[in-house]
């Protein structure tokens, strides 16, 4: 007989979902390529994703700015808990390459950190001073859950070479 308060775990009773990340996600239209990553830090997948689906010329520029808003996404959201997920989109078309990192919305215990770009020495978000730098244009937007805010959205546009 077990103590009272501790319980065995049963494997075979609602076990943990594993789910294996990246995944690609596909679009029908061949110019726009997804990939949805997990909340671990680090950008080894994206480094190796960003070759297949963007050209050679705009590979660095649009892999530096990627990651700088993947890395803002984990660490400014709940993507960057537990089961989090960022969800980055490329659009290549031949003059300019769009890239959009979508979060999983702010963390319910702090306040909505919103992007900006602040003081580049101790910014907010100083990955976002990057962005600025090598994109033409950035902008942001959330999805509203009733009366707070869901999951934002950043995007930004490069020149394709």
């Amino acid at each position: 007989m077990q103590p009272t308060g501790i319980t065995t775990p049963n494997p075979d009773v609602n076990p943990e979902p594993k789910v294996p990340y990246p995944h690609r996600i596909g679009f029908s239209e061949p110019h726009r390529h997804g990939i949805l990553l997990g909340h671990e830090r680090g950008c080894t997948a994206l480094a190796a994703w960003v070759p297949t689906v963007v050209p050679r010329r705009a590979r660095k520029p649009v892999f530096l700015v990627a990651e700088a808003l993947v890395s803002n996404a984990r660490q400014h959201s709940r993507s960057g808990d537990p089961g989090g997920t960022v969800r980055v989109v490329v659009d290549v078309n031949p003059f300019l390459i769009g890239v959009a990192v979508t979060d999983n919305g702010p963390r319910g215990d702090t306040v909505i950190p919103y992007p900006r770009l602040g003081d580049p020495r101790q910014g907010p978000l100083p990955g976002l001073h990057l962005v600025d730098h090598l994109a033409v244009y950035w902008e942001w937007n959330w999805a509203w859950k009733g009366a707070g805010a869901g999951p934002l959205t950043v995007r930004a546009v490069v020149e394709n070479p």
